[in-house]
């Protein structure tokens, strides 16, 4: 099964952390495992990136893994009713970008990696999925 991996996972594989996520990343890339991104990741990754060096590093990591694009308006809506949940819970989460890559997880049935603790919260009021670190 595909995982998707979220930007700030990715964000921790490329600055070598050392953290959980930066070495779960990397093992899953020398192992081959199948991963996933999706367009939101896409975009956070580059306005990140503050080098034409970088860009490239990150497009050629980026190109082998496969695509799962937004379903525009299932995949907003979906975001859309996270949100509404997540602030029923008493939690408003700190980037909707976070709500997005959450809608793709859970609208494909994949697990989500990622070193942000939002997504702890928004799989507590949801069918989201995160992969084991």
């Amino acid at each position: 099964m595909r995982t998707l991996v979220d930007t700030s996972a990715w964000v921790e594989y490329l600055r070598m952390t050392g953290s959980a996520t930066n070495l779960r990343v990397r093992d899953m890339i020398e192992t081959g495992a199948p991963m996933a991104i999706t367009d939101v990741v896409i975009m956070e990754l580059f306005s990140g990136a503050a080098t034409s060096d970088t860009r490239g590093k990150i497009r050629g990591l980026l190109n082998r893994f496969t695509m799962i694009p937004i379903r525009p308006l299932f995949d907003y809506e979906l975001a859309a009713e996270l949100y509404v949940r997540c602030r029923r819970a008493g939690f408003t989460p700190a980037n909707s970008n976070d709500l997005l890559v959450a809608a793709v997880a859970i609208g494909k049935k994949v697990p989500l990696l990622a070193a942000d603790s939002d997504f702890e919260r928004i799989a507590a009021v949801s069918s989201l999925r995160l992969h084991a670190v």
